[in-house]
């Protein structure tokens, strides 16, 4: 068994041993960590040049439906 369900198995023992007020307090940790990883992504993903301007221009192609079969592209799947 890998590392990570090493782990999650043992969290889910230790909430089952927990009281309502202790699994709220592990629920609202669990949500601001979860919440700061989303952030740390965004901002990564905010600091690629042009992203926004490719992601805008992607858009547009596909109002215009120039779109691009994804077999022509990948011929060895």
């Amino acid at each position: 068994m890998s590392k990570v369900k090493n782990i999650k198995k043992s969290l889910g023992e230790y909430m089952n041993q927990l009281s309502e007020s202790n699994l709220e307090l592990v629920y609202e940790f669990m949500s601001n960590l979860a919440e700061k990883e989303r952030e740390e992504a965004t901002i990564e993903l905010l600091e690629i040049p042009e992203l926004l301007d490719d992601i805008e221009l992607a858009k547009q192609d596909i109002d215009q439906e120039k779109l691009t079969d994804w077999r022509d592209v990948r011929t060895d799947v």
